[in-house]
C-alpha cells in the first residue's frame, strides 16, 4: 500500500489577482475546487490513504474536504510556518507509516497513470522517481535531464528556451528520502532535495497524458479550459448521482441523533445503496442537522456519527462519494438548509455531475422540494417520517417502501431512458 501526499500549503501569491480569499487549491476551475480533480485521480488510482499537507488558509481546506473524498481516508499535516515542499512533506512524516510515498504538487495536474508510475518506481529500487512531460518551451519551469536509462543526470534553471521534459509535480519518494530531509527548516524537493539526489537513485518516468497547472493567471485560464474539457471530467458530469437523505432514508430516525453509537441503518439501506453502486451510480448524502446550531453537538461530534456510518456501509464495500449537512437553524435563513438547493450545488462543484441527471431521496416534505428546485426525479420513501409526509399531502414523482425500492424504481427508470436513446439513434 502507498500513502499519497498532496502539497496544498502554497500561498498563490500569482493567482491573488484571481483568488485572493483561499488556498490555490480551493480554486474554482471549470466550477470545481481544484483540488477535487487531484483527489477524484488518487481515488480511481485505487488509492486509500491520503495526507494533505496545508498552510496559508488550511482550515478552509479541512473544512471543505472533511476526513473523506470517495473511498479516501483524508487527514491533515498543517505547519506553523512556511517549510517548502520538502519541509512540509517532512512535517508529515509521522502520517506517512508506508515505505514509499506519492506526491502531488497541490497547484498542478498531471494525466499519469499513477499505479504505473509506483511499480516503476518499486521496479528500479528507487530513492525517488519524479514525473516528467515534455513541453514545447521548458522557459517558465526548467528542464529536467533525463538519460536512456530513465535516470535523471540533472536539471537545467528556469530561462532556458526550447523543448524540453519539464517537473510534472508527482513524485513516488522512499519513506528514508523524506526522512532524510532535516526537520523543521524551509527546503525546496525542486531546488535542493532533487539536484542533490542526482545520481543517488533518482529516476525519470514520462507522462504522456497533458499536464497543466494554476501558478499563474494566463495557466489557471488555460486549466478552466482543459478540465472543463477532460475525459474523467465529461464522465463524471454525465454519470447519474443518487442524493440521498440521512435520518429516516438511510439509518433509523431519532431526534438530533448525537451519539454514534445511536446509529442503525434501515432495513433495505444496504441492500439498495449496493443496487445504485452496481447501476455504476455516485452517492452523495444531503442532510439537514441543526442540531449544531442548537448546541446539541458540534462538528466534530457529527464527523465522528458520519465515520460510523461510513464504516456500517464500509461492511457491504459501499463508499459514499461525499456527505453534505446544513448546521443551521430555519431562523438563519441560510442558502444550504433543505429545501434550499445549496447543499445540491456544493456536492455538483465537488463531484461534477449534472443535477438534471440525479435522484433525490428523501421522507419529507423538504427532500422533495429541494430536488424540485434543480429538476431531478424525486422518490419519497415510506421509512422515516414518510407516512407522516404522505399524509400531509407531499407528492414525490415516485413513491417507493425504502431505499432498496428506490434503487429498484431508479433502475427502471435509467433502462428506459437507455432504451429511449437507443430507438432514436
Amino acid at each position: 500500500m502507498t500513502t499519497a501526499v498532496v502539497l496544498a500549503g502554497g500561498f498563490g501569491t500569482r493567482l491573488r489577482s484571481v483568488v485572493a480569499d483561499r488556498p490555490k487549491v480551493l480554486a474554482p476551475v471549470a466550477g470545481r475546487r481544484f483540488l477535487a480533480y487531484l483527489l477524484d485521480q488518487l481515488a480511481d488510482a485505487g488509492l486509500q490513504e491520503v495526507v494533505l499537507c496545508t498552510g496559508y488558509l488550511g482550515e478552509q481546506i479541512r473544512a471543505a474536504f472533511g476526513a473523506r473524498w470517495r473511498k479516501l481516508h483524508l487527514r491533515y499535516s498543517q505547519e506553523t510556518e512556511s517549510l517548502g515542499t520538502a519541509g512540509a512533506l517532512r512535517n508529515a512524516l509521522a502520517l506517512l507509516p508506508t515505505e514509499d510515498v506519492l506526491v502531488l504538487n497541490g497547484d498542478s495536474y498531471c494525466d499519469v497513470n499513477l499505479r504505473a508510475l509506483i511499480e516503476l518506481h518499486r521496479t528500479r529500487h528507487a530513492a525517488a522517481t519524479v514525473a516528467v512531460t515534455e513541453a514545447q518551451d521548458a522557459n517558465r519551469y526548467g528542464a529536467v535531464v533525463v538519460e536512456s536509462d530513465g535516470a535523471i543526470s540533472g536539471f537545467v534553471e528556469k530561462g532556458s528556451n526550447g523543448p524540453g521534459f519539464i517537473n510534472a509535480g508527482v513524485y513516488v519518494l522512499d519513506r528514508q528520502f523524506v526522512a532524510a530531509i532535516p526537520p523543521g527548516t524551509q527546503v525546496s524537493l525542486e531546488r535542493d532535495c532533487f539536484p542533490h539526489s542526482v545520481g543517488k537513485g533518482l529516476f525519470a518516468h514520462q507522462a504522456t497524458g497533458r499536464f497543466v497547472d494554476i501558478g499563474t493567471v494566463e495557466s489557471f485560464a488555460e486549466a478552466q479550459h482543459f478540465l472543463d474539457a477532460h475525459e474523467f471530467s465529461r464522465y463524471r458530469r454525465s454519470r447519474p448521482y443518487a442524493l440521498l437523505d440521512r435520518d429516516g432514508t438511510i439509518n433509523v430516525e431519532r431526534d438530533y441523533l448525537s451519539n454514534p453509537d445511536q446509529l442503525e441503518l434501515l432495513p433495505g439501506a444496504t441492500e439498495g445503496m449496493t443496487k445504485l453502486r452496481a447501476l455504476g451510480m455516485g452517492i452523495a448524502v444531503v442532510s439537514n442537522q441543526s442540531g449544531v446550531e442548537r448546541g446539541y453537538f458540534d462538528t466534530a461530534q457529527l464527523e465522528r456519527i458520519h465515520e460510523r456510518l461510513r464504516a456500517l456501509l464500509g461492511d457491504a464495500d459501499l463508499a459514499v462519494d461525499g456527505i453534505y449537512f446544513c448546521p443551521h437553524t430555519p431562523e438563519t435563513k441560510c442558502a444550504c438548509r433543505k429545501p434550499e438547493a445549496g447543499m445540491i450545488l456544493q456536492a455538483v462543484a465537488d463531484l461534477g455531475f449534472d443535477p438534471q441527471h440525479c435522484f433525490v431521496v428523501g421522507d419529507k416534505r423538504c427532500d422533495i422540494e429541494m430536488g424540485r428546485q434543480l429538476g431531478t426525479t424525486t422518490l419519497l420513501v415510506r421509512t422515516g417520517y414518510g407516512i407522516q409526509s404522505l399524509r400531509d399531502g407531499v407528492h414525490a414523482d415516485y413513491t417507493v417502501d425504502d431505499l432498496s425500492d428506490a434503487a429498484s424504481h431508479i433502475a427502471g427508470l435509467l433502462q428506459s431512458t437507455h432504451q429511449a436513446s437507443a430507438t432514436s439513434n
